[in-house]
């Protein structure tokens, strides 16, 4: 699993250890979550007894990542259409950085922690 930094690796793995590590929906929105600072900052408190509160957590004046993190985490969880394939062909508001970011949750989601690389060899076998 890629992470952003040593950081968000850190913080991630201190979290996803009080939580339920079998919830793949979970683990990829806390991934998204951890991997911005201001993100995390304003997301931390409402993270109570491993359930995510997404609707309470606020991103004023933040970074565009953090907002549009936050957006695709409550895509993943709760089922909204916030980010658009388009959007996320469009470099100037999701950077090579940050797709890769999306790209790691969304495999969280799909194979969970525990996925791998075969699961994407399969795939790739089939289509």
């Amino acid at each position: 699993m890629k992470f952003k930094n040593k950081n968000h690796q850190a913080v991630f793995n201190g979290e996803a250890h009080k939580m339920n590590r079998q919830d793949d929906v979970k683990m990829a929105v806390l991934y998204l979550l951890t991997a911005d600072v201001q993100l995390w900052n304003a997301s931390k408190k409402h993270i109570k007894k491993g359930n995510i509160d997404l609707d309470s957590i606020r991103v004023k004046n933040s970074n565009l990542k953090a907002y549009t993190l936050l957006c695709v985490a409550k895509d993943i969880a709760c089922g909204t259409c916030f980010l658009s394939l388009h959007d996320l062909g469009d470099t100037d508001l999701i950077t090579p950085k940050m797709f890769g970011t999306i790209t790691t949750a969304l495999k969280i989601r799909r194979y969970g922690l525990n996925g791998n690389k075969n699961n994407d060899e399969k795939e790739n076998e089939n289509a």
